[in-house]
């Protein structure tokens, strides 16, 4: 859904959009061109991590131990920064294209809603940060013994 809210943004930065008082159009813009130079970094961060978490759960369902409490943790950490990381995206698409966002005929508010409703899910909320925590002091003590 990130990817698809950067795509949105590119295609209204294509159409030539200048924004009120605006000197330049959209595309043109050392301001719009370094944000979205920042949210693609992002963007590609965050499918990097997604594939590297996919790839490590799969790996543990072939060998038989994906039932592992550590592993749940580790699955909700990544679900939790995803989640924040893309609503992030979103959120910038979104300010980035200026007041023709805001209506409910735009792709990017939908966007935006569907990304803010799924980082309200209780296994990508914020306080599941908490678990994490425990389990890097879990995992320093076991190193340390």
């Amino acid at each position: 859904m990130a990817e698809s809210t950067v795509d949105e943004l590119l295609a209204l930065a294509n159409t030539g959009r200048q924004q009120l008082y605006a000197a330049v159009p959209m595309r043109e813009s050392e301001i719009f061109q370094y944000e979205l130079g920042r949210i693609s970094a992002e963007l590609g961060a965050a499918q990097a991590f997604h594939e590297v978490q996919a790839a490590s759960h799969w790996r543990h369902a072939l060998a038989g131990t994906l039932n592992d409490e550590d592993l749940v943790v580790e699955g909700t950490r990544s679900a939790t920064w995803l989640a924040t990381t893309c609503v992030g995206i979103a959120d910038a698409c979104f300010s980035l294209a200026g007041s023709s966002a805001v209506y409910d005929s735009s792709p990017l508010q939908r966007r935006l809603r569907d990304l803010h409703v799924a980082a309200q899910h209780a296994h990508a909320q914020q306080r599941q940060y908490v678990d994490v925590g425990k389990l890097a002091l879990r995992r320093s003590t076991e190193h340390a013994g």
